[in-house]
């Protein structure tokens, strides 16, 4: 089961390999900040690498106009095949009369890339030009490229200033007629006075022909709505919406785990598209190998390789995108420092109030799926298209079982009050075999998953076994029949 597309932000600080040096001013600073960004003009996707770093990280150089400091960027994308695109930038500080204000403050650099939709590494080198410079840094980070033919949004970013941009003279900063300037890892301070970000909606025009609303608001990390957020936004469709806006956050002390949401919807309520952007994102301990950070904490003593294994496995669930291509391609010949690297970054990320509490609690819901369905597949629940939904959207509120009926294959029907960012969804698993084997789902109105409008047709078909691939299978698909009264669907519809 395919989850819906997540946004995909990196917040981490890079390798910094620095050392001591000549009489040339240098400082050995904290963190180097990146997020990758994903955008899209017209059909032709490109993503944006948003950098920053402390000046302080390079040494300042005296020319004939003043003191500068200069560093390289060097970014390559590959894929399985070799080479896909690169770019090499000198990104150069301000010329200040002053050695010591050459080196004060950040330097921010934004480079735009094209790239088709798929899976791609990303390998950045950021160097000091200076001859005498000791500073570098180096990172290597999974992207996947979305497909364009339905519904996204853009990665949103948040925006910490703004003006208007020259139409003859556009630069890295500019957007929908403004130069703004992104707030690099989502730090955002407990006293703002206010969330201000910038996102983009694309392809609505093939869903709904007219007007739609967009809704935007703050979540806690329970998924509580804050009150006095929520936005509201009709929009006419046309293949790009832009949305510049913000959110008065005064007084409503947002903290860590707390989450901007985005989305867009027809008139009839129907969902099309979805995004979320975590605030006050923590920033994570410096990394060693292929993106994954050094642990020291609770991880430590986890060094079976077979059982850590499938324990990060048993986190594909949760996992958003890259997580899961990294799961899927890099863990199965990964040492034991860089799995249990890879568990750390991925706690601080989803639970970084308390990751090690994070993980305890989503631990023990893998044991709970393991006893509850992992019966038919050794004991791994997560496997399961049963513990998988448990796994990744937690238990429903209401479960209907008919396992006995003599019309229709044994099946269960699961309801959630809220699964992820959506509310009132359901979930059907069938046994198509009516024996002692794993219940599959057959249909869920869940965006992203599995929606099959010939379900009921098939769940009272006894003589022919289900092909899910043969189904009208979609994403939007509106009901083609009325209600019919049958027992199934009067509690998918209406479940108690």
């Amino acid at each position: 089961m395919e989850p819906p597309l997540k946004y995909l932000r990196f917040v981490t600080p890079l390798f910094l390999i620095a050392a001591a040096s000549s009489s040339m001013l240098h400082a050995q600073a904290e963190a180097v900040w990146i997020d990758l960004l994903r955008f899209q003009n017209g059909d032709a996707p490109y993503f944006e690498i948003q950098l920053e770093f402390e000046s302080n990280e390079l040494e300042a150089q005296l020319s004939a106009d003043g003191w500068q400091t200069s560093a390289v960027l060097e970014a390559t994308l590959e894929t399985s095949e070799g080479i896909v695109n690169y770019a090499k930038t000198v990104i150069s500080g301000p010329i200040e009369m002053d050695s010591i204000q050459a080196v004060f403050g950040t330097q921010m650099h934004i480079e735009r890339m094209e790239a088709p939709p798929g899976n791609y590494r990303l390998n950045i080198q950021l160097s000091d030009v200076s001859e005498t410079g000791a500073f570098s840094t180096a990172s290597s980070l999974d992207l996947i490229i979305p497909r364009t033919d339905s519904p996204r949004w853009s990665d949103a970013f948040i925006i910490e200033a703004y003006a208007p941009s020259d139409p003859n003279n556009p630069s890295q900063l500019s957007r929908s007629g403004f130069d703004m300037l992104p707030v690099v890892g989502g730090r955002i301070g407990s006293e703002a006075e206010r969330v201000q970000f910038y996102a983009e909606l694309y392809g609505v025009q093939d869903v709904v022909d007219s007007l739609f609303l967009i809704t935007c608001w703050i979540e806690n990390e329970q998924g509580q709505t804050k009150p006095g957020t929520q936005r509201y936004f009709r929009k006419k469709a046309q293949p790009i919406i832009p949305i510049f806006t913000s959110i008065p956050t005064s007084g409503l002390a947002v903290q860590s785990g707390s989450s901007l949401v985005i989305q867009a919807a027809t008139k009839e309520n129907q969902v099309i598209a979805s995004t979320r952007l975590p605030l006050d994102v923590q920033i994570a301990s410096p990394v060693t190998q292929n993106g994954m950070e050094t642990t020291t904490h609770f991880l430590t003593a986890f060094t079976d390789s077979v059982a850590l294994l499938q324990h990060i496995h048993d986190h594909h669930p949760r996992a958003d995108d890259s997580q899961r291509h990294t799961i899927e391609s890099f863990m199965d010949v990964a040492s034991v420092n860089q799995m249990q690297a890879f568990l750390m970054h991925f706690w601080e990320e989803q639970y970084p109030v308390n990751p090690e509490m994070g993980w305890r609690d989503y631990t023990t819901a893998i044991a709970y799926a393991d006893s509850s369905y992992g019966a038919c597949r050794n004991g791994h629940g997560a496997e399961t298209d049963m513990g998988y939904t448990y796994l990744r959207y937690g238990p429903p509120n209401t479960i209907v079982k008919r396992h006995n009926e003599t019309d229709y294959y044994p099946y269960e029907i699961w309801h959630y009050h809220r699964a992820g960012a959506f509310t009132n969804k359901r979930f059907l698993f069938f046994s198509p075999h009516m024996v002692a084997e794993c219940f599959v789902v057959l249909h869920s109105d869940m965006l992203g998953e599995v929606q099959n409008s010939d379900w009921l047709h098939q769940l009272r078909n006894r003589e022919n076994r289900l092909r899910v691939t043969d189904s009208q299978l979609n994403r939007l698909n509106p009901r083609r029949d009325t209600f019919s009264g049958e027992e199934p669907e009067d509690l998918f519809f209406n479940p108690r």
